[in-house]
């Protein structure tokens, strides 16, 4: 992808949804360059630290690093499926804690971040996992079908990825890198979970309500990539 205008092509990495962040770029809220993303549906931060996984992400990623250019400014997006099904599931199974689970998929998705630093990806921005949506005792929708095992509350879920996020922050800041966690834009005060505005209007469908979403994180995006773009000059 080559650059335009002189500006640096954005490449957004993660999970599916990684396609706000990709909308807020075809919305013009970074201005106008290149873009482009790799959404590993199903990808989890704790998966990061299994090059074997189940949906191959470790390789996908890493594939598609490659091919982006050395001034690429990689932003990536994960962890809705770890707090908001795969460590409940893995602590009702496997009796594993959530706190460790909770470390252990920090510390994964760092330690890809630290190796695709090491490999020249110098210019990486950490975004803060999205709020779960899956309403308690639903179980329509195929992802909330999946995911229907899982007994831990919507409350509990958010709670979880709030601290996750919080731990991504810690990670980002030990390593001078930006961190945009759009989670108080969001949040209802008075219910302690997603306002209902960002649900997606299809009530089967998981993710936010794209337009929403990508609103916000054009805004929020914005300073993090003019910070990193202006320190280059």
């Amino acid at each position: 992808m080559p650059r335009i205008g002189g500006r640096p092509t954005l490449a957004f990495l993660g999970d599916s949804h990684v396609d706000y962040l990709a909308l807020a770029a075809r919305r013009g809220y970074f201005g106008r360059r290149r873009y482009g993303a790799c959404a590993v549906s199903g990808a989890t931060a704790l998966g990061l630290r299994n090059p074997n996984g189940r949906t191959n992400s470790v390789a996908i990623l890493n594939a598609y690093l490659a091919r982006l250019r050395s001034d690429a400014i990689v932003v990536f997006q994960l962890g809705e499926v770890d707090c908001g099904f795969i460590i409940w599931y893995r602590a009702q199974k496997y009796h594993e804690p959530v706190e460790t689970q909770l470390e252990q998929s920090v510390a994964g998705y760092f330690s890809f971040i630290d190796k695709a630093r090491e490999y020249g990806r110098r210019r990486v921005i950490v975004t803060g996992a999205t709020l779960p949506t899956i309403a308690d005792g639903q179980n329509w929708g195929e992802v909330a079908n999946a995911r229907r095992e899982v007994k831990a509350s919507l409350a509990e879920r958010t709670a979880l990825t709030l601290r996750f996020n919080a731990g991504l922050a810690e990670g980002a800041k030990r390593r001078s890198l930006p961190f945009v966690d759009v989670s108080n834009d969001m949040i209802d005060d008075a219910t302690g979970v997603l306002r209902r505005e960002f649900l997606n209007p299809d009530q089967r469908n998981h993710h936010l309500d794209k337009e929403r979403a990508a609103a916000v994180w054009g805004r929020a995006l914005g300073p993090a990539l003019a910070t990193i773009e202006n320190a280059a000059r």
